[in-house]
């Protein structure tokens, strides 16, 4: 009997020990989920005015548009770093579409794409206007390109 009660006391604290490791991995999960759209809601924050200026909400200031046009390729460069756990198993809601966990190499080309496209911008900040918006065109592509193909609009 003692062998028994030692038996089922060891498989109850190995049950706790999973629930505790499955707990703390949501955890992780949800940490990486809201920080993902953390970084994506202040890169969106960058965007703003740039696309303000380029549907002539705004006035153009190449000098704003180049600060954060430098911002931009910051934030996106960091993209793939954040997206390294696969969350798919997580209970936390997220845009972040499963395939990305498949295809990380093409994720990471595409922030890189993005990264690069956000530098290419500052570049052309000082060659005009139109250089500038076509550069903004670009980018708003690379960023395209990569939401249609892994985020899910909720």
């Amino acid at each position: 009997m003692t062998n028994v009660f030692r038996c089922l006391s060891l498989v109850f604290l190995l049950s706790l020990n999973v629930a505790a490791v499955a707990a703390n991995d949501d955890e992780r999960s949800t940490r990486a989920i809201e920080n993902r759209q953390g970084l994506l809601k202040v890169t969106g924050h960058y965007m703003g005015p740039i696309v303000g200026m380029a549907r002539g909400q705004i006035p153009f200031d190449a000098d704003v548009i180049a600060h954060h046009a430098t911002q931009i390729g910051h934030l996106t460069g960091m993209l793939p770093d954040l997206f390294r756990m696969d969350t798919r198993g997580s209970s936390a809601p997220t845009e972040a579409k499963g395939i990305i966990w498949d295809n990380l190499e093409d994720f990471a080309a595409k922030a890189k794409t993005s990264q690069d496209r956000a530098q290419a911008l500052v570049a052309a900040t000082s060659e005009g206007k139109g250089p500038t918006l076509k550069a903004f065109g670009a980018l708003g592509n690379s960023c395209k390109g990569c939401h249609d193909k892994y985020r899910e609009k909720k």
